[in-house]
């Protein structure tokens, strides 16, 4: 079954934000680390022996006195608010106090997720704080700078965050003009979507850069806060991504392919964050009422139990997860999770079958969506989900697979 979305659009001068809100207008300037030394995968290490202000970790010419410079111009006019998205990796545990100053303001202590167990710093997680920033602490045009830093303390001595982006996000009066611009019109009837849904703009121009179409649902987990139903979306490396879907080139149309979306308890709406040429974005209102109808059923298994500091060089893991369907009705399974250096894994096992072993890369950032045909030995009532424990290498401990919050969520299709 296919049905299409449209939104409507007049010229074009548009505009970005986080969780965002219809009719917001903002922009976005991030920050990132492609400079960063020693690093394949560019990331800044905040804190312990490896900090990014020493300069045999990072090329001292692109900091002064700890401060990195955003290179865009930064207008202020118009500007409402603005917020700081902070792209943040936890690392080694214990590791508390990530702060952040603007331009040579007091440092402000970047907040934790409330919805990862407390303390926060005692499970592994990727996630994006969001740090509120009064508009008096920028300055208009080029030049403006941070500096990032954490507590000196930590259990075994070293303490480290890891920081994949910090975007600057300024928001912008959003007048009668920006609201006429941009509208979501309904899908034809019925309302209820199938298995690939064709996004598009009712009336695109040249003058878009690209297109965001966003979901409010309920889905898997990949902005690392364990939050199920919202606007689905996870920043990374300054643009958002594990979002419906992103069209650059005209006429912005998208196909959404939903087959493993889960089944939904309410009805579900979609949005599309529509950016110009100059890198301004506007927040559309959504198309809402949305229902699926699919000759399958979708379950989202939510993982509980999840262990602190889930990384596995030091032990094996376990997590559970519950199923009330037919295990024979079941066509297919899916496990999905956020991981850093997957390269150290030692097997991922459902129940008693293994699902996963290892895979690239080291030392750095992946998703994974792992397909199972038939139940792979799911059952009815309280799963386990193990990881195993990563042996020495040459008699030397290596770094192990981290398991992000929420931890390993399980789809489940079944007739």
């Amino acid at each position: 079954m296919k049905s299409v979305l449209f939104i409507l659009t007049g010229l074009i001068s548009l505009l970005v934000h986080a969780q965002p809100q219809p009719g917001d207008v903002f922009k976005d300037h991030p920050w990132l680390p492609t400079m960063a030394a020693n690093e394949q995968g560019k990331f800044l290490r905040v804190g312990g022996k490896l900090d990014y202000q020493l300069p045999e970790n990072f090329p001292a010419s692109y900091h002064k006195d700890g401060y990195l410079k955003w290179e865009q111009f930064v207008e202020l006019e118009n500007a409402i608010k603005a917020e700081l998205i902070i792209e943040k990796l936890a690392s080694h545990d214990d590791t508390k106090g990530l702060r952040i100053s603007v331009n040579g303001n007091a440092f402000t202590t970047v907040p934790a997720i409330p919805t990862i167990p407390e303390p926060e710093w005692d499970y592994m997680h990727h996630t994006n704080p969001i740090v509120p920033l009064p508009l008096e602490q920028l300055q208009s045009g080029w030049g403006n700078r941070f500096k990032l830093e954490v507590d000196p303390d930590q259990r075994w001595g070293w303490p480290q965050n890891i920081i994949y982006g910090v975007t600057l996000r300024v928001y912008y009066e959003p007048t009668e003009y920006w609201r006429s611009l941009y509208q979501l019109n309904s899908p034809p009837a019925p309302e209820s979507l199938g298995e690939s849904v064709e996004l598009a703009l009712r009336n695109p121009t040249e003058k878009i850069r690209h297109v965001d179409y966003v979901g409010y649902l309920e889905d898997v987990s990949f902005a690392g806060d364990g939050v199920y139903e919202r606007w689905h979306y996870f920043y990374f490396r300054g643009h958002p991504t594990q979002h419906l879907g992103r069209a650059t080139e005209f006429p912005f149309d998208l196909s959404w392919d939903t087959s493993w979306v889960p089944d939904q308890s309410n009805p579900f709406k979609v949005t599309a964050w529509v950016t110009d040429l100059q890198g301004y974005t506007v927040v559309v209102d959504p198309v809402d009422g949305l229902s699926f109808e699919r000759p399958y059923n979708v379950t989202l298994c939510r993982p509980y139990d999840q262990p602190a500091n889930w990384v596995t060089r030091e032990a094996e893991y376990q997590a559970k997860f519950d199923f009330a369907g037919d295990p024979n009705r079941i066509e297919a399974v899916q496990a999905v999770w956020t991981s850093w250096s997957p390269n150290y894994a030692n097997g991922v096992y459902l129940n008693e079958t293994k699902i996963f072993d290892r895979s690239p890369p080291a030392y750095e950032y992946a998703t994974h969506r792992v397909t199972l045909d038939g139940s792979a030995g799911l059952r009815r009532g309280v799963n386990t989900i193990i990881t195993g424990l990563e042996p020495l290498h040459d008699g030397q401990m290596v770094h192990g697979m981290e398991v992000q919050w929420p931890g390993i969520q399980v789809l489940v299709r079944s007739r």
